[in-house]
């Protein structure tokens, strides 16, 4: 093992420096929805040039997975390094515990220097809160922390680190104040795109021989379903729909809104690529970016419309592929190998590992986790597969009453669901998976557990014994 560790030390090292790392979350965006991955013909894709771009330059993943198939427990994921059925947050409503330590923290140890803008959703909405942004690693953080308060498109206020600050176009947000193209108001993402923009070229202008790398996370609320003014989730409305291909389009408003979100996210994912770009930047900072979970079908967007599932079966919320299944891009030039796709599989809570890997920190300074480095993958190397990607939900789409688990080994996939366990002694909660064979069936149509008994009894054992007591539900 030395002689591989010591290689991927030098390969990092190799760096003028420890690399910046950039990590842009993408809120319900479909597996198929950036043009790399969509299943459309072309010409009927949406429009997403820069993330196509950033496909050319670096490596993607087919096979990455979230932490889980609905918002706040994804995070956790990623945040903590900790699968579903271990993480604290466990469905939308949980915040992290005190004892959580993030990836922000993680790279602190490291030397890094954090930011954050865009949604949190890991605590409570007040400062004092134990895993508030700026309490949980990040030196700086502008952004919404309530998951609710994030449907706000326009919202009237942000938290600035540990103060509310009032944003002045958007008091008294609606439909009609914000105009017909919502140009009057500041949309959410706007503002983040402008403060990662502000925070990358003033680190550029100051930087110096002995300036520590950064972290920046960056956590859109769109496509997100939302509103204007209040925290509805009424449609997609985003503002400049009438500069995008789509805005002649004979489709219903909603799904105009939906494909304008897509294409003005990508827009701002450009100027942000660009920004590191023209500073010189873009050769010292490894680029991630990934969707927290699989396509909505929420606030009137039917996620059929644009086939933003892809070929997969599912969508939020599911505890089939489509629901935690994400389209996963890097970008480290000189060291990620350029337009290369790789069937690698990962899931959220490999990042801690992994960017603990980037930074080169000690193992004995990155906390006990699920996860494990893919940097030999990011740098163009072969890893064996993990012996397995976990997830668990309560109120999943396939029984929304109920709770399940799922669980990949391999080429397979082991689908769980039934009725919500009132003891660790109820798990699994069904008598036989859905077992699927990905290699053959990416759809996952076809249930081939009967003839697969050997595998069934492993993908229970492996639900059995990954799954600790935590709260099942809270509100979705």
């Amino acid at each position: 093992m030395f002689p591989v560790f010591a290689l991927l030390l030098l390969a990092v090292a190799s760096a003028a420096s420890v690399p910046n790392q950039l990590f842009i979350l993408a809120d319900d965006l479909g597996y198929g929805d950036w043009e790399p991955f969509s299943v459309l013909p072309v010409g009927s894709k949406l429009r997403t040039p820069n993330v196509v771009q950033l496909a050319s330059e670096g490596t993607r993943f087919t096979e990455a997975y979230t932490g889980a198939p609905v918002c706040a427990p994804s995070r956790c994921g990623l945040m903590t390094g900790k699968h579903s059925g271990h993480c604290s947050v466990r469905d939308n409503g949980p915040f992290l515990k005190p004892n959580d330590t993030t990836l922000a923290e993680v790279l602190k140890k490291a030397g890094y220097q954090t930011a954050m803008f865009g949604k949190w959703g890991l605590s409570e909405a007040s400062a004092s809160s134990d895993r508030f942004p700026t309490k949980a690693g990040f030196d700086v953080y502008h952004g919404q922390v309530s998951q609710e308060y994030c449907h706000d498109y326009y919202p009237s206020w942000m938290w600035r680190n540990n103060a509310m600050e009032n944003i002045t176009a958007n008091q008294g947000a609606s439909y009609t104040s914000c105009g017909a193209n919502r140009d009057k108001c500041a949309w959410s993402s706007d503002t983040w795109t402008n403060d990662t923009l502000h925070y990358l070229r003033n680190y550029a202008a100051t930087k110096t021989a002995n300036s520590p790398p950064f972290f920046v996370f960056l956590s859109f609320t769109s496509p997100h379903a939302g509103s204007v003014g209040n925290n509805a989730e009424n449609d997609v409305p985003v503002p400049r729909v009438n500069t995008t291909p789509y805005k002649d389009k004979s489709w219903p408003q909603v799904e105009i809104d939906f494909a304008a979100a897509v294409t003005l996210q990508d827009e701002q994912i450009g100027l942000i690529l660009t920004a590191l770009n023209e500073t010189g930047l873009a050769a010292d900072t490894v680029v991630y970016l990934a969707s927290d979970n699989g396509a909505h079908n929420e606030g009137g967007h039917k996620y059929e419309f644009f086939t933003s599932s892809g070929p997969l079966n599912g969508f939020k919320r599911s505890l089939h592929e489509g629901g935690h299944r994400t389209a996963f891009f890097t970008r480290w030039p000189g060291h990620i190998p350029a337009n290369r796709v790789v069937n690698q599989q990962i899931a959220f809570y490999d990042m801690m590992a992994t960017v603990a890997d980037v930074a080169q920190l000690d193992k004995s300074q990155v906390p006990p986790n699920d996860g494990y480095s893919f940097l030999p993958t990011l740098l163009g190397r072969t890893q064996d597969q993990p012996a397995f990607i976990y997830h668990e939900y309560c109120a999943p789409n396939e029984n929304p009453s109920g709770w399940g688990q799922a669980v990949r080994m391999g080429n397979w996939s082991a689908v769980c669901i039934g009725p919500k366990p009132k003891t660790d002694t109820d798990i699994p909660v069904c008598q036989t998976p859905l077992l699927y064979n990905l290699a053959t069936d990416i759809g996952q149509t076809k249930d081939v557990s009967a003839h697969h008994h050997d595998i069934i009894m492993q993908m229970k054992t492996v639900m059995k014994e990954q799954h600790v007591p935590g709260g099942y539900c809270g509100h979705a």
